[in-house]
């Protein structure tokens, strides 16, 4: 459930892209440093700001649940006058105009514009597939639904291929591991955690 709205300004405020952490706290920060306008924080997933470390390990393996990863209360943004809109996605942004266009055709105006919408998966595309009707079984790890999906899945008698050997693969493996799964990691670098960490830590975590 979205937080009580507060009422519109008659003229465009902040509107921040994305309901992640970085659009939670610049959505409350700004009205800590004197934001007098409207704030309006934009999200496309159906669920207020979370924290997302926790789905690949004590999410993933059960050990706490969607309550917990709450970054704020509802009752932080109607307190600070945050507008939060969830399951609302901007296609376009017209700069020209100083307004951005949902998903649905509605044009928002604003007098400062913020794009936090973090990473996303790449996707996977191999002959044969049709990406627009991926397999039930491939899977990716950005959201809370990700991890539930994923989750489901995870049985002592099942098999589990982790693409990339980085810190998301690795935790995700971890914990698969623990739920009884056979894991395999595919790694296209030489060594585990390449881009982010040295030979001897590769070699201690592999």
């Amino acid at each position: 459930m979205n937080p009580t709205p507060r009422p519109m300004h008659s003229t465009p405020g902040l509107v921040i892209v994305g309901a992640g952490h970085a659009g939670s706290e610049l959505a409350l920060a700004a009205r800590q440093q004197g934001w007098t306008g409207d704030i309006l924080l934009l999200g496309d997933e159906p669920d207020l700001p979370y924290q997302r470390p926790p789905l690949s390990k004590a999410y993933l393996l059960g050990q706490t649940d969607a309550a917990a990863l709450a970054l704020r209360q509802p009752e932080a943004y109607a307190t600070a006058g945050v507008r939060v809109r969830l399951g609302t996605r901007v296609r376009a942004i017209h700069r020209a105009a100083h307004t951005v266009e949902l998903t649905d055709g509605e044009r928002i105006p604003y007098a400062k514009l913020a794009l936090c919408t973090g990473g996303r998966a790449r996707p996977w595309v191999c002959e044969g597939m049709d990406p627009e009707h991926p397999p039930s079984n491939l899977l990716s790890l950005r959201t809370r639904a990700d991890a539930d999906a994923l989750r489901a899945g995870l049985r002592p008698d099942s098999r589990l291929v982790v693409v990339g050997g980085g810190y998301i693969g690795l935790e995700v493996a971890a914990s698969a591991r623990s739920l009884g799964a056979q894991v395999t990691v595919l790694e296209a670098q030489p060594r585990l955690l390449a881009r982010v960490a040295g030979q001897a830590m590769s070699d201690f975590v592999a």
